[in-house]
């Protein structure tokens, strides 16, 4: 009797609980590569994410569903992987765009009473694809279930720019400065570091910034809101403004111990001095991503709702920032294709690190468990709440990541320990617990031939066990007569 009556009331304070909506803050850095956390490594200035982190749970395996821009950003929209009908991207496309009806993510929060909104890049699409379906953006925009949208795609390398930031550079008369600024390093080469040609107030993330900040301030307190803020740094090109491109003296930088010496990329030749000054700039970039990040902060405070609200901090992919020899992300190292993942709710999920197989999609679902909404069937992304909560160890078995312009497309497959991967020419085995920076390839040791086997034989399961079901619900003329018949017969 006891037992039944301490498990009504707890079921009682948990539905309680679920009836006030919490509001919903998600920020998404851009190119964010986890080597590169404040909670993990000490040259690393975020303290304000970090004292986030330590209010919330860190998810210490979550994976992007594909290492690049457009599909990551996809899958969280729809709550698919890449090789589902209704996502389909495995790679940056021009003319492509999400269907409404595949990317229901705002639309199931919005149905559970929050107010919408995206500020800052949102790369759902590669140019106004959606013009075959809807006359302009805001109409698009509104079929996904947004009721605020302030696209800022980055900074400008055109003088054709048309969006807030653009705009906003216009009226300042930097607009040229900036396109041409920009302009010149995607020709150059955008890893080299440089300082903006603007001053920190109005470089793009500062100004992405205030317009979210103006956003929560203008909401009615009465009813909760959910706002992705989507940055763009530390993405390059390496322009950190101001104070931040010279916060970071390269000299006192430690590299990870898998970047080379040197290494050719981009035609240049790359040495460890390059490269540190490289992730200077890089960091200088992080750094004004968490003063934006302690601006939201204070704005929700000031709103009253921070200490009852569902913050998610995450990105889109990684950089290899010279981890093998490499820049930039599009590959299945952990630079590019692990991205930081840190949730907080006060007073509803634990604090701690989790080392679960996650993937970045699930914000999705667990946001819109969390203000008691209804998922759309059909997705595979899964809710966090199990083990945030501390009710689960897990949700799925493996963690996976999809990309390729060409056949074979290339897969990647992470369980709780290995990390299985092929590409167009072979298969490749890390063991993550000995071999964190990836400096073994394991896939021709006799040792492991099995567990090369059962990554692969995991990785097939996971495929065979997402694939959207284009006939679910369908029933055999027969069987509709049949039940038409009994219907009209009353039975």
């Amino acid at each position: 009797m006891r037992r039944a009556l301490v498990f009504s009331l707890f079921a009682l304070s948990h539905l309680l609980s679920a009836a006030e909506k919490p509001d919903v803050l998600v920020i998404l850095a851009d190119q964010w590569s986890p080597r590169f956390t404040g909670w993990d490594n000490k040259e690393v200035r975020t303290p304000h994410m970090d004292r986030i982190s330590t209010e919330g749970m860190i998810f210490d395996a979550c994976y992007v569903t594909s290492p690049v821009c457009m599909p990551a950003r996809v899958s969280l929209l729809t709550g698919l992987y890449p090789h589902n009908a209704g996502h389909g991207l495995w790679g940056n496309a021009a003319g492509y765009y999400p269907k409404p009806e595949d990317a229901p993510m705002f639309l199931d929060i919005q149905r559970a009473g929050l107010t919408t909104a995206q500020i800052g890049k949102t790369h759902w699409t590669a140019g106004p694809a959606w013009h075959e379906q809807f006359k302009n953006s805001g109409a698009f925009f509104k079929a996904l279930g947004l009721d605020h949208v302030a696209d800022i795609p980055g900074p400008p390398d055109s003088m054709k720019g048309r969006d807030p930031y653009s705009q906003h550079l216009q009226k300042l008369g930097l607009l040229q400065a900036v396109a041409d600024d920009l302009h010149g390093r995607y020709v150059s080469g955008e890893f080299e570091p440089r300082a903006s040609v603007v001053k920190s107030e109005d470089y793009h993330d500062v100004f992405t910034t205030g317009l979210a900040v103006d956003f929560i301030r203008a909401q009615p307190k009465e009813k909760p809101l959910c706002l992705v803020v989507s940055l763009h740094s530390p993405h390059p090109p390496l322009d950190a403004p101001g104070d931040y491109a010279t916060m970071f003296d390269p000299e006192k930088i430690t590299l990870p111990a898998n970047v080379p010496e040197k290494y050719l990329r981009e035609g240049r030749a790359l040495n460890h001095e390059k490269t540190k000054r490289m992730l200077a700039n890089y960091l200088g970039k992080l750094a004004l991503v968490d003063d934006c990040v302690a601006k939201l902060v204070e704005a929700m405070k000031a709103r009253g709702t921070w200490d009852s609200a569902l913050i998610a901090i995450s990105a889109d992919h990684g950089e290899m920032m010279g981890a093998h020899g490499y820049l930039t992300k599009g590959r299945f190292y952990e630079e590019s294709v692990r991205v930081p993942l840190v949730l907080r709710w006060p007073g509803q999920i634990k604090t701690g690190r989790s080392k679960a197989p996650a993937q970045m999609m699930d914000i999705y679902p667990t946001i819109v468990e969390a203000v008691g909404g209804e998922l759309t069937p059909g997705r595979f992304a899964k809710s966090l709440l199990p083990i945030a909560r501390g009710e689960k160890e897990r949700i799925r078995p493996i963690a996976v990541s999809e990309i390729g312009d060409k056949v074979p497309l290339r897969m990647m497959a992470r369980d709780d320990r290995f990390k299985y991967w092929a590409d167009e020419e072979r298969e490749y085995l890390f063991d993550l617990e000995n071999d964190p920076l990836e400096q073994h390839e394991l896939s021709a040791a006799p040792e492991h031939r099995e567990t090369l086997h059962a990554m692969r034989e995991k990785l097939l399961t996971h495929l065979r066990s997402t694939q959207v079901n284009l006939s679910a619900g369908y029933k055999p003329k027969v069987q509709r007569l049949r039940e038409a018949k009994a219907k009209k017969n009353g039975k």
